[in-house]
This record gives C-alpha cells, structure tokens and sequence, in this order.
C-alpha cells in the first residue's frame, strides 16, 4: 500500500510539472508581439469625420 502510494505522488508530481511546461509553452504560442508585427492594435479612437 504504501509502495503505491509512493508511486502515485510520483506520477501526480511527473504530471503537474508537464502540464505546467505545456501552459508556459501555450503562452508563449499564443502570445502576440506587437512590436514586430505590420498591424497594431488601435489604441486611439477615430475621429468621427473620418467613419
């Protein structure tokens, strides 16, 4: 029982660390660079002659 439960914290600890690596690597994916791209988010509003 007690090899099991060994086993068991092993496989929890193995599992959190990978998930954690996947999130960090989906953020990182995921995330937008602004500074390099061609198109920039609209950080003003238009002036109303210009709709």
């Amino acid at each position: 029982m007690l090899t099991l439960f060994i086993l068991g914290l092993i496989g929890w600890f193995t599992y959190r660390h990978f998930a954690k690596k996947k999130r960090k690597a989906d953020r990182r994916n995921w995330r937008v660079d602004y500074r390099d791209a061609s198109i920039r988010p609209i950080t003003r509003r238009l002036p109303w002659k210009d709709l």
